[in-house]
């Protein structure tokens, strides 16, 4: 009879670990994201043109951005009174996940929309969320910029509540070479299918 009530113990504490940290190691907060496999028609398919600010309030051009062979860039819904859960756990496991990005010659840059410069602040908000998932060091590996005003959201014709979640690659000529338009705040692509995508681009 021990020896049963000791096998369930162990087995309920592996349930536990599994449940809070997920079978890979990393924090399981039981969000599902897609398995993308195509990229969407776009509006636009030269980004160098985009404009984002930076938390101390510079300009910050795409083209400054690009140091690697292409660029992923996450454009999450921004301010809408909180950060979207959805956002917090995309960014977060991107920062897990930032050292896959090199060997596809690749780095990312995540957008933070606000509808005014006085939200801008609320990038630290984002921040917070990203560190409270458990990353390595607490120390967020890629670039958060603001879209301030929501012009680049409005270029991209991506506006709704703020922005609808979208992730593209770009190339080091500023040309899209895969897009991802999510249709509601969870619809988004996994980081696998964008590693997948990056191989391709690389192959």
């Amino acid at each position: 009879m021990t020896t049963v009530r000791s096998g369930f113990s162990l087995f309920l504490v592996i349930c536990i670990v599994i449940g809070i940290v997920g079978c890979n190691g990393m924090p399981d907060d039981g969000i599902q994201f897609m398995q993308v496999t195509e990229s969407q028609p776009i509006t636009i398919d030269d980004f160098s043109d985009l404009v984002f600010t930076d938390p101390d309030g510079n300009e910050v051009k795409l083209a400054d951005l690009m140091t690697e062979e292409y660029l992923v860039l996450v454009i999450t819904r921004g301010w809408y009174g909180g950060v979207c859960f959805y956002c917090a756990s995309q960014t977060s496991r991107w920062a897990r996940r930032f050292e896959e990005l090199e060997p596809y010659n690749a780095q990312l840059a995540v957008i933070f929309p606000t509808e005014s410069a006085e939200e801008a602040v609320k990038i630290d908000e984002l921040e917070k969320r990203i560190i409270k998932g458990k990353i390595p060091n607490e120390d967020i590996p890629y670039p958060i910029l603001l879209d301030i005003n929501l012009s680049s959201v409005d270029q991209l014709g991506i506006r709704s509540d703020l922005a609808k979640p979208a992730t593209y690659i770009i190339d080091r000529e500023g040309r899209v070479r895969f897009a991802y338009v999510g249709e509601s705040i969870a619809d988004r692509p996994t980081v696998d299918s964008i590693l997948k995508q990056l191989s391709k681009l690389g192959g």
